[in-house]
């Protein structure tokens, strides 16, 4: 069962007791990532979201790697669009002592101006390492060409001139502007106990948001934009991006069913189309992205640059066969099957419940489960699978294309 309660300081405490497990999971997630950045800002927020391993007043940052590892566990963080979540995986025994290291990190890190130098450099190779990698590049270049002047189009990591240019001063007036409280759902699953989620309370259920407000971003404009690069390359890399939904839309669930079938799968049309019946890649696939107030759905291609336009082709020639003819009731239980499949294989650990319950909790305010979420899916059919597609496939594409020099 699902519990969820609020400190007087508006920050969320999100449970889920699984009584056959002997682990926890816990998660720090604050609404606010890559989105919430200013055009000189780029990157900051996966900046911090390294720099809260690098020490505080009482750790260095061996000591929180070496306290996590000597109990078995795992701790990680990762910046999005719009959050970022700092979690830890540990046996139920060393839940306690996991919060206190996360919470210490979260509150008393030293952005220490030797520590940010290096950090800096780590993530300047990070940004290189994106950028000699074609099939991740193509996806960062799709942003763009979606969201030309918006965060949104910007890579989640920043530009290296930006990065560089980081300060201490303006680091930490970044961290005090967009961790607030209400934007904050500490996310806790496995062999939770009251003494865990008590101590969760103590630690985080007071501190005050900073004085300066959040930066206020408006909602990103859909472009069908183009963007071309050539690298040293055997393949060639295709993304073509439509607009999609935000999380909250009506039709959430149809979409992704007709992702499902449409890409999402080797049994999808878009795979045995171009891969199994031309030969054409290796890898093809589709995608959707949503977020609070937008969304938009990928395609992907890797190919010979031969066979580039050859690929674009079909893609295209799927689309307009999907607008014409729709779904068959077939396919649509056949994504049933697999959204049953996945939704319960993926929920059977702490870590991706956890995940989930911080979720809902952050973009949606609610908590389904699994039989809910399965009536909202068995409730699609071919008439609003068609309606969708139609929505989504009714304008001109954003497109971008790495190729080989």
């Amino acid at each position: 069962m699902i519990q969820t309660r609020k400190c007087p300081n508006g920050v969320r405490i999100v449970t889920e007791q699984m009584p056959h497990v002997r682990s926890v999971a816990l998660g720090i997630w604050v609404k606010t990532g890559a989105r919430n950045e200013s055009a000189g800002e780029a990157g900051m927020a996966h900046f911090i979201e390294h720099m809260l391993f690098k020490g505080t007043a009482r750790r260095t940052a061996k000591d929180i790697a070496e306290t996590i590892d000597r109990t078995g566990g795992e701790i990680n963080a990762y910046t999005a669009m719009e959050e970022t979540c700092f979690y830890v995986s540990v046996l139920a025994e060393d839940a306690l002592e996991a919060i206190d290291v996360l919470a210490d990190m979260f509150f008393n890190s030293a952005f220490d101006e030797t520590e940010m130098r290096k950090e800096k450099s780590v993530i300047l190779e990070e940004i290189a390492m994106v950028a000699d990698t074609p099939d991740d590049d193509v996806h960062e270049q799709l942003q763009a060409a979606m969201y030309p002047g918006h965060p949104m189009g910007r890579p989640i990591l920043g530009y290296p001139e930006t990065v560089s240019a980081f300060t201490r001063e303006e680091t930490v007036a970044f961290l005090k502007r967009e961790y607030r409280p209400e934007r904050i759902v500490i996310s806790a699953a496995g062999c939770v106990d009251e003494e865990l989620i008590s101590r969760i309370g103590e630690l985080f259920g007071s501190f005050a948001a900073g004085a300066s407000a959040p930066l206020s971003v408006g909602r990103p404009e859909f472009a069908s934009g183009s963007i071309r690069k050539r690298k040293d390359t055997e393949q060639a890399h295709i993304c073509l991006g439509y607009p999609g939904m935000d999380v909250n839309d009506p039709d959430i669930y149809g979409l992704i069913i007709l992702n499902a079938l449409f890409g999402g799968s080797m049994s999808s049309r878009l795979f045995q189309r171009i891969r199994e019946e031309h030969g054409l890649a290796y890898s093809v696939y589709s995608y959707h992205s949503t977020h609070t107030d937008s969304g938009s759905v990928t395609i992907y291609a890797g190919t010979s640059p031969s066979r580039l336009e050859e690929t674009r082709a079909v893609i295209q020639n799927e689309i307009r066969t999907l607008l014409a003819e729709g779904v068959t009731e077939t396919e649509i239980e056949g994504a049933l099957g697999q959204m049953k499949g996945s939704l319960l294989l993926g929920l059977e650990s702490p870590s991706a419940r956890m995940s989930r319950n911080a979720k809902n909790e952050l973009f949606t305010g609610e908590h389904k489960d699994i039989d809910e979420v399965m009536k909202e899916f068995r409730q699609v059919d071919a008439k609003q699978i068609r309606r969708i597609a139609d929505r989504i496939f009714s304008c001109p594409p954003a497109e971008s294309i790495i190729i080989p020099n």
